[in-house]
């Protein structure tokens, strides 16, 4: 049990810790639980580039092109699924490339230990290879605790995958009906008459 001390002087200090107070700080304190980015949050993380998700999804909306705000919430829902996707995919590549690359120097524990500080915002030569950065294959490989790594990666794939086609069914199911001229929801159906 505290005492009367202890709880004024939480109190006090609470006061003082108060988090991140302009748009900026806000901006940066909510991407701290992102981890990898296949699950939800923000569409953009840190290791992609804004003016190429700004592209794809120009291009994805202008290819659905959807009528209301209905198909306006579905359309965004597989941009941000058809991203995702794309960087499990390079997630996926950046993994064996990881794998491969660490491969002659120890083993596969040590390795990624030894990646772990330069992860977190230090870039070194063993978090990249000759071709490129592998900043998303190092993320994958120490969030999945180097258990079954590709594994997992393959889980996520296919979650987001079904989640994008059974948006885009649905998103075709509404384009019907509204072309039909019939409700909205099919289970409606016409109105019983007396």
């Amino acid at each position: 049990m505290a005492s009367e001390a202890q709880v004024l002087a939480n109190r006090a200090n609470a006061l003082k810790s108060t988090g991140p107070r302009t748009g900026a700080g806000k901006a940066i304190a909510c991407r701290n639980a992102v981890k990898h980015g296949l699950t939800g949050g923000p569409d953009v993380i840190c290791s992609e580039d804004q003016a190429a998700f700004d592209r794809h999804r120009e291009r994805m909306l202008g290819e659905l092109a959807p009528v209301g705000s209905i198909e306006s919430a579905l359309a965004e829902r597989v941009v941000s699924l058809s991203w995702r996707l794309e960087r499990v995919g390079r997630m996926q590549n950046e993994t064996i490339d990881t794998l491969i690359t660490g491969a002659h120097r120890s083993a596969l524990s040590k390795r990624f230990e030894s990646m772990m500080p330069k992860i977190v915002g230090q870039a070194g030569a063993e978090s990249t290879d000759e071709n490129g950065d592998l900043t998303l294959g190092c993320m994958a490989a120490r969030d999945f605790a180097n258990h079954r790594v590709l594994d997992r990666l393959l889980m996520y794939e296919r979650r987001i995958e079904s989640s994008l086609y059974r948006s885009l069914l649905e998103l075709q199911r509404l384009r019907l009906v509204r072309q039909m001229g019939g409700p909205s929801n099919p289970e409606s159906g016409p109105e019983s008459q007396d």
